[in-house]
């Protein structure tokens, strides 16, 4: 969405950010709150596809040991499933997944010493969630109530419980033709369409709460915790205001819908870069792009304020509450909101035109 320009105290704030669609595709409005105190299964024979060694496909799908696709086009889950067969074409002529390791460590959550934190290495990935990824795990069929994760799976290894849950399922689509409906979730940034076209790397918008945990998990990875997301753009123990450093600028990340060259405040798709558009002047300090701007990224934790952990060591909120927490600042923004010390909220069957994600690993 384009928000109304916000009024930021140096420590408190109110965000607002349109929601769309919900599961049934309806529309609606949510007001996000901001704080500065601070997989898959695998792909199935067809119906005349014979099993054995070969791998031997049938009319829409295959079966055997190698496990590859037929002519669906179906691509089994597993790790980084969602680039297989896809260019690399991220950030100029790099691999969509992309991968790179955050070196653990402790900070301030929100550079605020009241909330202390420690993390433990993990994998990132360099990229948001573009939407030519999320194709393919549209197409795989996955993502619904049809084919939800199992149960337990993308979890974090150092947290119980963190895994996915059977009562989520009820927040996700009923089936792939309800989930393509509800992704065009709003007209001012159409990004999803039904056939692959121009936009396929821009980073994924109109995706729920429920869809980014279910995508990561199909991925072979989960999403991250706030604390995780929060140490990689702060740059761990350096706190920094920006993900690359204290001062920001056009050249650094998309943000006041002005990325296409338009003027101030002219909301457009073209504003919502492909990812890596900024690299690597943009890039943090483990060499993550789009930490800030372009579209706020889901986290895993359940949204309180102030944090209600302290201190977190390897933590993630998981006692419910109305609301899920975002991140990083979106291209309608101005550029005070995409400092690292900003949190947002939604429900998490919630929809926004200028809200993505990233998976851990």
């Amino acid at each position: 969405m384009r928000a109304s320009p916000w009024i930021l105290g140096m420590f408190f704030g109110v965000v607002t950010v349109a929601a769309c669609s919900s599961t049934d595709g309806s529309s609606s409005g949510s007001s996000g709150s901001s704080s500065g105190t601070s997989s898959g299964t695998s792909g199935t024979s067809g119906t005349s596809g014979t099993s054995g060694t070969s791998g031997t496909s049938g009319t829409s799908g295959t079966s055997g040991t190698s496990g590859t696709s037929g002519t669906s086009g179906v691509i089994p889950g597993g790790a980084k499933a969602s680039c297989k067969g896809l260019a690399t074409n991220c950030g100029g002529s790099n691999d969509c997944c992309s991968s790179k390791p955050v070196t653990g460590g402790s900070f301030n959550r929100s550079n605020d010493p009241a909330f202390p934190a420690t993390v433990s290495n993990f994998e990132l990935d360099v990229y948001e969630v573009t939407l030519g990824r999320f194709r393919a795990f549209v197409n795989a069929g996955q993502g619904t109530q049809a084919a939800p994760p199992a149960d337990g799976a993308g979890a974090h290894p150092k947290i119980a419980g963190s895994g996915w849950l059977s009562s989520f399922n009820a927040g996700l689509e009923p089936d792939t033709a309800a989930l393509k409906k509800a992704l065009s979730c709003d007209a001012k940034a159409p990004l999803w369409t039904d056939a692959a076209g121009a936009n396929e790397t821009r980073p994924m918008n109109c995706v729920s709460w429920f869809e980014a945990v279910a995508f990561c998990i199909w991925d072979g990875g989960r999403l991250p915790t706030e604390a995780e997301w929060n140490y990689a753009a702060a740059g761990g123990s350096e706190q920094r205001a920006y993900p690359w450093g204290a001062n920001i600028d056009p050249s650094y990340a998309s943000y006041d819908c002005a990325a296409d060259g338009s003027a101030v405040g002219a909301c457009a798709l073209t504003d919502m870069l492909p990812v890596g558009s900024k690299s690597p002047k943009g890039d943090g300090k483990y060499g993550h792009a789009d930490l800030a701007g372009n579209v706020w990224e889901w986290t895993f934790d359940w949204s309180v304020d102030p944090y209600r952990i302290v201190p977190c060591n390897d933590c993630a909120d998981l006692q419910p509450t109305t609301k899920r927490t975002f991140r990083g600042g979106g291209f309608p923004n101005e550029a005070a909101n995409l400092r690292t010390i900003l949190r947002i909220d939604d429900p998490p069957i919630e929809r926004d035109y200028d809200v993505g994600f990233r998976c851990a690993r």
